[in-house]
């Protein structure tokens, strides 16, 4: 008796055959969840999914690599064109060349076939973050050239619109550099707000980005925004940012704050890209809280020296530990 073992066709995408199987009760919705959360921070790359999917990679190869090289290109020939003729362009037609710019590249993305594989998905990917970089710019020149707002008051019609565009493409394809497109111009959105609401002297700019970027942590540390690992790097490096531009105490205490939190959460989830972004946020805040706090060079010496330490602990303590399950 002959058993028939039916291979994931190459068009179908691992999101319609982890549906099949949480329809045919083969898995939970939480292990679907997973299972794509486990794929988008590529590690997969070795599992039966990915092994049964993917094509040959030569021809894949190639065809990515000569989409960069086009893309290079034609950014390199729209420089030149911009610097010999933009100051004579009317501003109709600079907001038609940039854009057409944003709308060939959106459209080039969709226009990747599936059939490439993990090539398709990068540069896809690579496709979409140029795209959703366009758009920044046609909304700035609109913002600046039509509505004749500059500085933070731009901000507050560059960031939303932008992030608008960027968050259906995350939405459409999660990954990290979909990821970035997004939560740049929520910053920025954030900031401009910020400083709408008050005066560009305040630090509640530097406060709102703060606040949008633990949020942006939180909800990529519960899953919600995924990659799960790549959102919550940059949900503490963003926090940071937006501490260290509130000049008091307050931002010190809120950077230093967070970059603790970030270590914390690196040990609890057992996680060296965590670790890492961590130790970048301290190096980034204990310098500023040394020198608030504890005036002198020996003391700004003595902290750095303990906080190294507690870095290289914390490392071999994770790779000692990594593999393991969480604490629950």
């Amino acid at each position: 008796m002959r058993s028939t073992i039916h291979q994931p066709s190459p068009d179908v995408s691992l999101s319609d055959v982890l549906e099949g199987w949480v329809d045919a009760g083969l898995i939970s919705p939480e292990q679907s969840r997973a299972i794509r959360r486990h794929e988008a921070e590529g590690h997969a790359a070795g599992s039966p999914v990915a092994r049964a999917t993917t094509p040959e990679a030569g021809p894949s190869l190639v065809v990515e690599a000569l989409g960069y090289l086009g893309g290079v290109v034609m950014l390199v020939g729209t420089g030149i064109l911009v610097g010999m003729y933009w100051a004579d362009l009317s501003v109709p037609l600079r907001l038609v060349l940039i854009g057409a710019t944003a709308l060939c590249l959106v459209g080039a993305g969709f226009a990747v076939p599936d059939r490439l594989g993990d090539a398709a998905g990068r540069l896809r990917s690579v496709l979409w973050a140029a795209g959703v970089a366009a758009t920044a710019g046609f909304l700035g020149v609109f913002s600046a050239e039509v509505l004749d707002r500059y500085d933070e008051h731009a901000l507050v019609v560059i960031g939303p619109c932008t992030a608008l565009v960027a968050g259906i493409l995350w939405w459409l394809r999660p990954t990290w550099l979909q990821q970035l497109a997004l939560f740049v111009p929520l910053m920025l959105s954030a900031t401009g707000i910020g400083m709408e609401l008050t005066s560009t002297s305040s630090s509640w700019g530097g406060a709102a980005m703060w606040a949008v970027a633990v949020a942006w942590a939180a909800l990529s540390w519960t899953g919600r925004l995924e990659p799960r690992t790549s959102g919550v790097a940059m949900g503490v490096l963003g926090a940071v940012l937006g501490a260290m531009t509130i000049a008091s105490d307050v931002g010190i205490a809120l950077g230093l704050a967070t970059a603790v939190a970030a270590v914390v959460a690196a040990l609890w989830d057992r996680s060296l890209p965590w670790l890492g972004v961590a130790a970048i946020a301290l190096l980034w805040t204990m310098p500023r809280a040394a020198g608030a706090w504890f005036p002198g060079a020996l003391s700004a010496a003595l902290t750095l020296i303990v906080t190294g330490g507690a870095l290289v602990g914390a490392a071999v303590w994770v790779a000692r530990h990594q593999g393991g399950q969480p604490p629950s």
